[in-house]
């Protein structure tokens, strides 16, 4: 996966080249193995359809979180020091791919009286096993990696009433996740649908999806940790900010001498500290606020749709 990264492709040419390489190595193999299911063979392509998603989602997240670091890096130089933890070692690398050793072969053993007998189908078969395991070990380990990131850069980034602008780079994490959450979803109800043929029903089809989709969940409400204590921050500035303005307007001008229009207090008019107490009350206290409206309108509901369209099918068809 590394020598994809130096590549330069975006993320989705990555997926989209994983997923046509995989599918013909998938075909190729069933043919030599003379697999006599026409089924297995779509199936096998529903299966690489959600390993190339999973490829595509570490890349995504990681070269994403590059992006926004060196963003916040020019807000904030001083944040340089506080990161340094999104290189994993190589004890944690190697310890990674075994547990994704064992979770393949313990899946081949689960699963292996519906297996062919056939020593290069099984070889090929624990391969792509192997490639989809670690690319979901690999993608756990990004996520958390990157919550812990952000919750050092929370707890330390400075809180500018007046350049707000730049906090909304924070939210990008999260954003990011959902989108691709969304995407994955849609892509593993399509490819469960091919592999059930549709013949489970509501119920069912959602109890075999959750090991999938779960987890997500799970991993996005985590994200509203660090957001949380960066919303605590910026309250409590923006009521400080507030009390001086206050005490300005009761006629205490000396209130501004630590505040963020100190060295313009002789020339502000009542007006001015008027406009100015309003502005700050504006100020967001989360980052993501300004996005989200454009998030739910445009990244998350036509999916979405097409994935609540999708099980409604499967429950009328498992009513009839």
């Amino acid at each position: 996966m590394v020598w994809l990264d130096r590549t330069g492709l975006p993320p989705w040419a990555i997926g989209v080249f994983c997923f046509i390489a995989m599918s013909f190595t998938a075909i190729i193999t069933l043919i030599i193995a003379r697999v006599p299911d026409p089924d297995i063979y779509r199936n096998s392509v529903a299966f690489v359809a959600i390993i190339s998603f999973f490829l595509g989602f570490y890349f995504r997240m990681g070269r994403g979180w590059h992006q926004d670091v060196l963003k916040i890096l020019e807000f904030d130089p001083m944040l340089k020091s506080s990161l340094g933890i999104m290189e994993p070692t190589r004890t944690i690398v190697r310890i990674e791919i075994a547990v994704a050793i064992v979770a393949t072969g313990i899946n081949l053993i689960f699963f292996s009286e519906t297996f062919f007998d056939s020593t290069f189908f099984m070889f090929i078969l624990f391969v792509f096993y192997f490639v989809e395991y670690v690319t979901i070990i690999f993608c756990i380990d990004i996520t958390f990696r990157q919550l812990a990131e952000l919750g050092k850069i929370v707890e330390k980034i400075q809180i500018n009433l007046l350049e707000t602008d730049s906090y909304s780079t924070l939210a990008n994490p999260m954003l990011r996740f959902v989108g691709l959450y969304i995407f994955g979803l849609c892509v593993i109800t399509v490819s469960f649908l091919i592999f059930t043929e549709g013949e489970y029903g509501f119920g069912r089809m959602m109890l075999i999806m959750s090991p999938w989709y779960l987890p997500g969940l799970l991993l996005m409400s985590l994200y509203m940790i660090p957001y949380n204590l960066f919303s605590k921050r910026m309250r409590v500035v923006k009521a400080l900010e507030l009390n001086k303005v206050s005490g300005a307007l009761r006629g205490n001008r000396n209130s501004l001498d630590n505040s963020l229009i100190a060295s313009d207090q002789a020339n502000l008019t009542k007006i001015d500290l008027l406009y100015y107490q309003d502005r700050i009350r504006k100020v967001r206290e989360w980052p993501f606020t300004d996005r989200l409206r454009a998030l739910i309108l445009f990244g998350i509901l036509p999916p979405l749709t097409w994935v609540i369209a999708a099980i409604i099918e499967i429950a009328i068809e498992g009513a009839l």
